[in-house]
């Protein structure tokens, strides 16, 4: 008991430092960071707290929940911010990982479940996600708890009922997150589990009764003040169009059947280098074989779901990061880094490819920074140099641990490597590239342009940056050519931001008199700001 308080003190250490350092440091980058933000701002303003509001229109793809916490972390400190509004993903991926440390202690012991802790803290992704304003890694903490109380609940003998009955609640809350996904992963992650080991008890179990009634009280309730409040057109949007239609059928973000067997490697790194030894070694492994599966399956089916999904992104597959994880820990678990044994190239051939892959990495760093760096940084060489030393420095004690057998201690420094990596980041990169990434700079140009009466568009471009940071939410979105123009000859002054080659085009127009009022880049678009008055 008093190992795993102290396992537990050193993850909530750990993960506070690595994903609340300096986390409002630099502004919210699009895609997503400036949308939440403003969502949840515009509930503060009055817009509504039932269905989300976006420049004060109705906003259909995402329930409330994630937006309740992000304005409620504003309302507490007094408004919101960079750390508003990355503060739930912070929390939530922090809160991810005790909850994965005590699912690995039943799976495969203390250490295992520690070691897989750490390695969900220090993949990228993870890592990345937590940082942000992504609702992604709060729904991940709930399909994760959802799993782990059904699979718990199942071998527990007395009081089953009450873990079922925290585990629809999980669910519950996965649904007020992210919708349908909050339900169908850890339906299909212990559902297809418990089908394949034909242990049909869990499904016919009278215990799951109070679970289920929660969740249709609390879902039904959300559902009844959203109709309320919207009517069966907001519903409609929300459940149908705006989720499941895009997921199944037409999606914005159609990707090819292959595209997550590209990317999750990539995004798994650096413990991805030790995944295949993980499914070797637990396929093989003696007497947690049927922990293993459980595992496994989890994350083999919730793969295939999203392969087979039309709708692709990076962050959709985060929930079966815990999967990943517990099966790469159960790995350096048994057979540590340092170690000699029958089976230790299992474990040793991959790490001397990470260490190679560190040391690579950190020869060419400052070589990419000087040719490419100062597009995007202020001090590149600098960068380049520290950011060299901290990848090198970790490749070279790791593989010092390894050659003098030091056991665990060639893991721990990798997850020191990472650690030191992402501080370093979070004080020093991110700060820098905020300069070709926030849309603060341009949007405060355009404030100091508008006057009274002044009406703001924007033509073809997500848009939801220049909201937040203008404050100016009744923008118009203009997406037809026609309409622009339309637009651009209003009686009264407008502006309106669009692409350069936009700008191009319709300065062609003689019929237009435009005006250019400023010009900026935002990430690599290059935007221009125009009017159809000149300024005073």
């Amino acid at each position: 008991m008093k190992r795993s308080m102290l396992f537990l003190f050193i993850l909530l250490a750990f993960g506070g430092v690595l994903f609340f350092y300096n986390l409002g440091g630099w502004d919210l980058w699009n895609p997503d960071e400036p949308r939440y933000a403003q969502i949840a701002k515009e509930m503060l303003q009055g817009e509504g707290w039932i269905i989300p509001h976006l420049n004060s229109e109705v906003y259909l793809d995402k329930p409330p929940l994630f937006f309740w916490l992000m304005a409620a972390t504003a309302a507490v400190i007094g408004g919101m911010n960079e750390f508003a509004a990355r503060f739930p993903s912070a929390l939530f991926g922090l809160l991810t990982l005790p909850l994965l440390f005590f699912l690995g202690k039943r799976l495969f012991g203390e250490k295992g479940g520690f070691f897989a802790a750490l390695i969900l803290a220090t993949n990228v992704e993870f890592l990345w996600l937590a940082r942000r304003a992504s609702i992604d890694t709060t729904l991940t903490f709930f399909t994760t708890a959802a799993i782990t109380l059904l699979y718990g609940g199942f071998y527990q003998q007395r009081g089953r009922w009450v873990l079922y009955l925290l585990a629809y609640l999980a669910m519950a809350l996965g649904v007020l997150t992210k919708l349908q996904i909050g339900v169908i992963v850890p339906v299909l992650a212990v559902g297809g589990y418990f089908l394949v080991r034909r242990e049909l008890g869990f499904f016919k179990d009278p215990s799951h009764i109070p679970g289920i009634a929660l969740f249709v009280a609390l879902i039904g309730g959300w559902l009844a003040l959203a109709y309320l409040a919207g009517g069966q057109t907001y519903l409609w949007g929300l459940l149908y169009q705006k989720t499941a239609s895009t997921f199944l059928e037409t999606a914005s973000h159609a990707r090819p059947l292959y595209y997550y067997l590209m990317n999750f490697p990539g995004n798994f790194v650096p413990w991805i280098i030790f995944l295949p030894s993980a499914l070797i070694y637990g396929l093989s492994a003696k007497g947690r074989k049927k922990e293993f599966i459980f595992v496994l399956a989890w994350f083999v089916v919730i793969f295939a779901f999203f392969t087979v999904a039309k709708a692709k992104r990076e962050l959709y597959l985060l929930p079966l990061y815990p999967a990943a994880a517990l099966m790469v820990g159960n790995l350096l678990a048994e057979l540590p880094l340092g170690a000699e044994g029958a089976q230790k190239r299992m474990v040793s051939i991959p790490l001397m490819i990470l260490i190679i892959a560190l040391a690579l990495t950190a020869i060419s760093l400052p070589i990419v920074a000087a040719l490419k760096g100062s597009f995007y940084l202020e001090h590149p060489w600098e960068i380049g140099l520290i950011t060299a030393l901290i990848a090198g420095g970790g490749a070279f004690l790791a593989f010092l641990a390894h050659h003098y057998r030091r056991r665990d201690l060639p893991f721990y420094i990798i997850v020191a490597t990472v650690l030191a990596l992402s501080l370093y980041g979070a004080q020093r990169i991110f700060p820098e590239i905020n300069r070709y990434k926030s849309a603060r700079p341009l949007s405060q140009a355009i404030v100091s342009a508008m006057r009274p009466g002044d009406q703001l568009g924007i033509f073809q471009l997500e848009g939801a940056n220049f909201i937040y940071y203008t404050g100016y939410n009744q923008m118009r979105w203009l997406e037809e050519e026609g309409k622009l123009k339309e637009f651009l000859r209003s009686p009264q002054r407008v502006l309106c931001i669009m692409r350069e080659r936009h700008y191009k085009l319709m300065q062609q127009d003689p019929a237009l008199a435009i005006f250019v009022v400023a010009t900026g880049q935002v990430g690599s678009k290059h935007v221009v700001v125009i009017s159809n008055r000149q300024l005073p």
